[in-house]
């Protein structure tokens, strides 16, 4: 018996077909969504080298990188293991945007509207609904200081979940100004304003009574207005007009544009805080009830691309969580079938040829047709198109070549109509349209 393992290494998972064709489906959906909102997508490589990645703008992200190791004559491991790397998976999609529009900015709009979905990796401890790979789906606008940004790409995440048949999400929205502003009112140090943003970020993560020991420890004393305001996440608009007018003034733009569009929440948390390091201005998460964490989140990262040496640009964008999104579509009840329209058995050898035809021709008018892969029984050849999850088996004998007919069997109910291929086209696309719609 072999002692290679069977199971993906933690962290890492297998998709069975069904599983597989509802991510699938999802992703088409979501970019359709994004399409319709004149975002365009682009794709960037799984690696990046060391130095985008690091640096500026991860946070503790940069500490759960899976670095690559050198190669060849590079590896040198007399320099130390700090030198054996020198590239890494990317561990989110707006870095590696960042370093694209650096280089191709030339030649793009401006501003410039983007989408990106894909496979981002970090190397942290698995758990359900978080994973070492994941894929996220990304929405960003390059180049404009506008708050219609914020509203756009929000909108378009929104507009996903309604595609995808799911209740809309709450949007909170929080300005990192607004709480660095009230830290500022309180006298909180400069040098402590960080560690604090870092406790903050745990809330939906960590029991209150260890935060309050944390901000304590951080501190030196107690801060009622740090626990009372912040950690329990009330909300008092006046003082939040009062230290940062314009920041406030911006999200209420937001939230107010957002209502208008989506009978959804918008909330301003002032106790909200993303955990990247480049976010400048405005922030936020998308949450629903009884998932623990957030459906997505983002918000703007104006100057970013001045890391990769362009001129200053402002940026913001959203990215929707696709596992826990996969989650709540599963729980949802979400279809899972990724069986053809039908299966074309085989009769015999020689009335192949006729039958691979047929199927040619079916999906040459958009339908999904499996040819039996082998030779077998029709009994047999119709339990394979059952496995298959096939909503017809076809079969083309010598009586209906005869005829120049087709037998289509509908699997779920047994019953059979012998068809004229334009009949048999129509009767097809009909069931499709009909299991589409389900």
């Amino acid at each position: 018996m072999s002692d290679i393992p069977t199971a993906p290494p933690s962290g890492f998972r297998d998709f069975l077909p069904d599983a597989s064709s509802l991510r699938g489906r999802a992703i088409e959906t979501i970019s359709k969504v994004y399409r319709s909102y004149g975002f365009s997508a682009i794709a960037t490589p799984a690696v990046e080298d060391l130095a985008v990645l690091t640096g500026k703008g991860g946070g503790e992200n940069e500490k759960l990188i899976f670095k690559i190791l050198k190669r060849g004559e590079k590896l040198d491991l007399s320099q130390g293991p700090k030198e054996l790397a020198d590239m890494g998976l990317r561990f989110d999609l707006t870095l590696p945007l960042a370093r694209f529009y650096a280089k191709n900015r030339g030649v793009l709009p401006t501003p410039f509207k983007a989408f990106a979905i894909g496979p981002v990796w970090r190397a942290e401890r698995a758990q359900k609904g978080r994973y070492r790979e994941f894929i996220q789906c990304d929405v960003d606008i390059l180049g404009s200081e506008s708050a219609l940004c914020e509203i756009e790409v929000l909108s378009a995440a929104l507009s996903a979940f309604q595609a995808l048949g799911l209740d809309l999400p709450a949007v909170v929205l929080n300005d990192r100004r607004i709480l660095y502003a009230l830290l500022a009112e309180w006298k909180v140090p400069d040098e402590k304003r960080q560690g604090l943003c870092i406790i903050l970020d745990k809330i939906d993560k960590v029991e209150t009574s260890i935060l309050k020991q944390d901000l304590i420890a951080l501190l030196g004393h107690a801060n009622d207005h740090v626990e009372q305001f912040l950690l329990a996440g009330q909300i008092d608009e006046e003082l939040l007009l009062k230290v940062a007018p314009e920041p406030m003034q911006r999200l209420k733009a937001i939230q107010k544009a957002l209502r208008d569009l989506f009978p959804s929440p918008v909330e301003i948390k002032p106790n909200l805080v993303r955990g990247f390091d480049y976010y400048t201005g405005p922030v936020f998460e998308l949450r629903r009830p009884g998932v623990s964490g957030s459906l997505g989140g983002g918000g703007r990262y104006d100057g970013l691309t001045e890391k990769f040496g362009t001129p200053h640009t402002p940026a913001c964008g959203v990215s929707i969580g696709f596992e826990r999104l996969m989650l709540v579509l599963e729980e949802s009840g979400a279809k899972k079938t990724s069986g053809p329209d039908a299966v074309m058995t085989i009769f015999s050898e020689e009335l192949r040829p006729q039958s691979l035809r047929i199927a040619h021709d079916l999906r040459s008018n958009g339908l999904s047709v499996d040819v039996y892969p082998g030779e077998a029984k029709l009994k047999s050849q119709f339990k394979y198109a059952d496995s298959r999850q096939a909503r017809f088996a076809l079969v083309l004998g010598p009586e209906e070549a005869s005829l120049r007919k087709i037998k289509a069997k509908e699997l779920a109910t047994g019953a059979e109509s012998l068809l004229e291929f334009k009949e048999l086209v129509t009767a097809l696309q009909h069931a499709q349209t009909l299991a589409q719609a389900s």
